[in-house]
C-alpha cells in the first residue's frame, strides 16, 4: 500500500489466497486507523529503527554506561552511508544479498579496508537487533564474513630508538620551527615519555597533571619510582596504567620546566599546555615527531611501512616482552588498557620468530 509517499509492505505469511486477502484488509484498516490517530505508519523501516537505537545509546551515554564517541561514530556512519542505502527499506526485507549489495555499493563509492567495512556491518547489525527487540523482525539475516588482515604498526629497534633520541635532542638546540611552532626539548621529552608508558597517544593529548601521580617506594634499600596514569576518556577502559621508572624522571623534568613558564598546575595539560584545542595540540606533536623522524631517516621501517607516534607505544610494549623477565602478558595487556588478543595481533606480532630465543632453545 502506498501511503505518506512511501510503500508499506507486509507479508501475510501464507500462500493461501483467501488468507492473504483477509490479511490485506486488516492491514488497510490498521493503517487508516493509525493515520486518523496521527500515529506513524512507517515504524518498521530501517530509518525508524536506527533512530530508536541512537536514542537508546544516548541514554546509555547519559547514565555513564557507554562512551559518547561510540554514539558519535555510529551516527556518522548512519548519516554518511548506511541510511542513504537502507533508510526506507522495511527491516524484514533486508536479507544477506541486500548486505552484499551494500558492501558492493560502498566499494564503488569509497576505498575502504575490510576492517572499516566490518564497522559499518556492526552498526547495521545493531539497528536490526533493535528492530528484532521491537518485534519487527523475527531473526537477523546472515551477515557476510570479511577477511581482515591485521596491520601491525612498525616499532623502533634499540639502535633506531637511540638514533631518534639523539636527533630529537640535537634538533631542539637549533632554534627550529615546524609549521610556525618552535621545536624544543618538549618533543624530546614526549618521545622518551611515550617509550616508557603504555597508554595511547590519543590519551596522552588529554592527559592533565591531575591524572598523573609520581610513586616512590624502597625496594632492597633502593628507591624505585614510577608514575601512575589514569587516562581521561580512554578509548576502551578507565584503568590505572603504571609506567617504567624513566618516565617519572621525564615527567618531573617536564613539570619543573612548565612551572617556570606559568603552567604545571593540576588542570594544565602535560604536553603542549598552551594549546586549549587538544586536536591541534596532537597535530603539533605529530608534525614535530614526523619532522624528527625525517631528519633521523627513520620515517619507514625495513618493510617500507610508515612510522607514526603510535610506534612509540608499540615499541614500549615490544621492549617489555623482549627484555622483561618472564613478563605476564595478561598483566601487560591490562596495564596497556587493551586485551591479550589485541596485544598478540597488533603489538607483539614482530616477536613471533625471534623473541625469547632463550626460551625457544631451553631444555629441562
Amino acid at each position: 500500500m502506498f501511503v505518506d509517499r512511501k510503500y508499506v509492505r507486509k507479508s501475510a505469511g501464507s500462500a493461501d489466497r483467501k488468507e492473504a486477502i483477509e490479511f490485506a484488509k486488516s492491514l488497510y484498516d490498521t493503517i487508516r486507523i493509525n493515520q486518523r490517530l496521527d500515529i506513524s505508519v512507517h515504524t518498521d523501516t530501517f530509518y525508524a529503527c536506527s533512530q530508536h537505537l541512537i536514542r537508546r545509546q544516548e541514554t546509555l551515554v547519559a547514565t555513564g554506561q557507554r562512551d559518547e564517541r561510540i554514539n558519535v561514530e555510529d551516527n556518522r556512519k548512519l548519516k554518511a552511508d548506511i541510511l542513504p542505502f537502507f533508510g526506507m527499506m522495511g527491516v524484514s526485507s533486508i536479507s544477506a544479498s541486500t548486505l552484499d549489495d551494500y558492501i558492493a555499493d560502498l566499494g564503488k563509492r569509497k576505498k575502504l579496508n575490510p576492517s572499516t567495512i566490518a564497522k559499518h556491518l556492526i552498526v547495521i547489525r545493531k539497528v536490526l537487533t533493535e528492530a528484532q527487540k521491537r518485534g519487527y523482525l523475527k531473526a537477523l539475516p546472515p551477515f557476510p564474513v570479511l577477511r581482515k588482515k591485521d596491520n601491525p604498526r612498525p616499532y623502533f629497534s634499540t639502535q633506531e630508538y637511540r638514533k631518534l633520541r639523539i636527533k630529537a635532542k640535537s634538533l631542539a638546540q637549533e632554534s627550529l620551527s615546524v609549521r610556525g611552532v618552535p621545536l624544543t626539548d618538549e618533543i624530546y621529552d614526549f618521545i622518551v615519555f611515550g617509550m616508557n608508558v603504555f597508554v595511547r597517544p590519543s590519551d596522552l593529548k588529554l592527559l592533565r597533571h591531575r591524572d598523573v601521580e609520581v610513586v616512590k617506594h624502597k625496594k632492597e634499600k633502593i628507591t624505585v619510582q614510577y608514575i601512575s596514569i589514569m587516562p581521561p576518556n580512554s578509548k576502551t577502559v578507565v584503568r590505572e596504567s603504571i609506567s617504567m621508572p624513566i618516565a617519572a624522571v621525564v615527567y618531573e623534568r617536564l613539570k619543573e620546566r612548565q612551572t617556570e613558564q606559568g603552567f604545571g598546575k593540576p588542570e594544565d595539560f602535560v604536553f603542549f599546555p598552551q594549546y586549549k584545542n587538544r586536536n591541534y595540540a596532537l597535530q603539533t606533536i605529530r608534525r614535530q615527531f614526523e619532522f624528527v623522524l625525517g631528519k633521523a631517516e627513520l620515517r619507514k621501517d625495513r618493510l617500507g611501512r610508515n612510522r607514526t607516534i603510535y610506534s612509540l607505544r608499540h615499541s614500549a610494549l615490544m621492549y617489555r616482552f623482549l627484555r622483561g623477565n618472564n613478563v605476564d602478558i595478561f598483566m601487560l595487556a591490562r596495564n596497556a588498557l587493551t586485551s591479550v588478543s589485541q596485544l598478540e595481533r597488533f603489538y607483539l606480532s614482530h616477536a613471533a620468530s625471534k623473541a625469547k630465543i632463550e626460551n625457544l632453545h631451553s631444555f629441562r
